[in-house]
């Protein structure tokens, strides 16, 4: 009996569904939620470019595994943060990049673009929807995703407003299912089943 309450307590975190609007993705998971210890770590991770506290955000990475047992995901995408030309700037999440490409040997899609130069972060709680519904395109890509479980990948769920729009836009090209996971679960999901920021 101990041993599956403690099995039970390894899988990862999963984020409640929001009521208050249409989802394109089945679920959503973090792998750690804020509290004022993690909020301070994870802002010098994003905006300091901390690379060696993006593993700590990621520890548990593998209960994962356990949730996609009879479903794993063919690819994943990590979410754009920013819209830019050149070299990949670092994204808080690249430590379960890593994982899942070299770890699992899980194919990654590149073809999904940040087309704002606007900043999510910046917008008020309302303005994110608005605002992820043309932040986000494709490049011009032939490569077939029709019919794939992908898995999006982002740093932080705060309104959830991004990784909604990413997941209608693969399920309108006609992916079978997407599936969240994010490093830290910043928003919340209230007892009306309405998401603030908290």
């Amino acid at each position: 009996m101990g041993y599956s309450k403690r099995r039970h307590a390894n899988l990862p975190d999963p984020i409640p569904s929001p009521n208050d609007r249409f989802l394109f993705y089945e679920t959503a998971y973090a792998l750690s939620s804020r509290d004022f210890v993690s909020r301070d770590l994870f802002l010098s991770l994003k905006f300091q470019n901390e690379k060696l506290l993006g593993r700590y955000f990621i520890l548990g990475w593998k209960r994962l595994l356990q949730v996609w047992k009879t479903d794993p995901p063919d690819c994943f995408v990590m979410v754009p943060s920013r819209a830019k030309v050149g070299p990949k700037p670092y994204h808080a999440a690249w430590a379960l990049r890593d994982c899942l490409k070299y770890g699992q040997n899980m194919r990654e899609d590149t073809s999904l673009r940040k087309i704002s130069k606007d900043k999510q972060s910046e917008k008020r709680f309302e303005d994110r929807f608005f605002h992820a519904k043309k932040a986000f395109g494709f490049i011009k890509s032939d490569r077939i995703i029709e019919g794939l479980h992908v898995l999006l990948v982002d740093d932080i769920f705060t309104t959830g407003a991004s990784l909604n729009e990413i997941a209608r836009l693969y399920k309108l090209r006609g992916v079978r299912k997407v599936t969240c996971v994010v490093c830290l679960l910043s928003g919340v999901i209230e007892s009306n089943g309405c998401s603030s920021q908290g």
